[in-house]
């Protein structure tokens, strides 16, 4: 794939993934920071950088981590990008994944996600479920623009509601990055909610503003959940106190037409609120992902979302 590498010049937090897709100056008006009346305040506080992974490298999932995590250490030697590895950075780790929405989609259709995580223990499905609500849009102001916190009695799983840049590579929208704003917040319950729309209205009240029937029965998207199989090998310093953590994962579908795999690698930062990263850090973490395709184009596939593929 033909990709031009893009420099990074930082400006404020709410710019920073503004640049990553676009080396235009922004326009005057676009400095001004985004105001948006919304409680709780939220700023951009991290940033996934995606890659689609070619899946056929992956039919054994255990010999093609391995394998591109060898790459991976070969392009960041190559750049200059040191390796904070794990002990054991190819530990799998095993969790079921599903999405729930109506029969006619309307959480997706209103731009948002409802996710299940399950973890296995033993071989089984332990006790208890993850269930995570996210708004996604690519633009900043209108995600903001999304309270997704919980009725009091429900703890969030994290002390803080994400709000999140998703960087797609070689995207199958645009050709190029594909960035989308995403706020989130999960909660870990130990039952299952009722399988109603009112059943997680009760959990995050913003459910009820979006006009669906309460009584409106929710299931498994493509009636079917994911295996996930991932690894998280460790940390890429850019330098600055930027790093990024890597997870390559495998997502095995079992659909009418057979088994599906989707692979992916990625890694993610932490912004701090009213500071920012040097440009070289910048230009380092942005740029990596392309390195690691012109390095092994042939492990790349093009991009989009791995949900996607479900609601597909």
């Amino acid at each position: 794939m033909k990709h031009n590498l893009k420099i990074i010049i930082p400006l404020t937090i709410g710019m920073l993934l503004t640049a990553c897709v676009s080396n235009t100056p922004a326009p005057v008006s676009e400095l001004e920071p985004t105001t948006v009346k919304s409680t709780p305040e939220y700023f951009l506080n991290s940033s996934e950088y995606k890659l689609l992974l070619n899946a056929e490298m992956f039919g054994d999932y255990e010999k093609g981590f391995a394998e591109y995590w060898q790459i991976i250490k070969e392009v960041a030697a190559a750049e200059g990008i040191p390796v904070l590895e794990k002990d054991n950075p190819l530990k799998v780790k095993h969790k079921q994944v599903s999405f729930w929405d109506t029969e006619g989609l309307d959480l997706r259709k209103n731009s948002f996600l409802l996710r299940r995580k399950s973890k296995y223990k033993d071989g089984e499905i332990a006790p208890g479920y993850e269930f995570g609500l996210k708004f996604r849009q690519p633009d900043q102001a209108t995600t903001l623009s999304k309270d997704l916190s919980m009725t009091d009695g429900y703890v969030p799983k994290f002390d803080r509601i994400e709000l999140e840049s998703d960087i797609v590579y070689y995207s199958a929208k645009n050709g190029g990055d594909d960035v989308t704003y995403a706020v989130s917040n999960s909660v870990q319950l130990d039952d299952m909610p009722s399988n109603t729309y009112g059943g997680f209205v009760k959990i995050y009240p913003v459910l009820a503003t979006l006009g669906i029937s309460e009584e409106a029965e929710l299931s498994m998207v493509a009636g079917t959940a994911v295996e996930e199989w991932m690894v998280k090998p460790g940390k890429l310093d850019f330098g600055d106190g930027l790093y990024g953590r890597m997870d390559m994962s495998v997502w095995i579908v079992e659909t009418e037409e057979g088994e599906l795999r989707i692979a992916e690698f990625s890694f993610d930062h932490d912004f701090t609120k009213d500071s920012q990263y040097d440009a070289e850090a910048m230009k380092r973490c942005t740029t990596f992902i392309n390195k690691l395709n012109d390095y092994k184009p042939e492990w790349s596939e093009v991009g989009k979302l791995k949900a996607a593929y479900l609601f597909e």
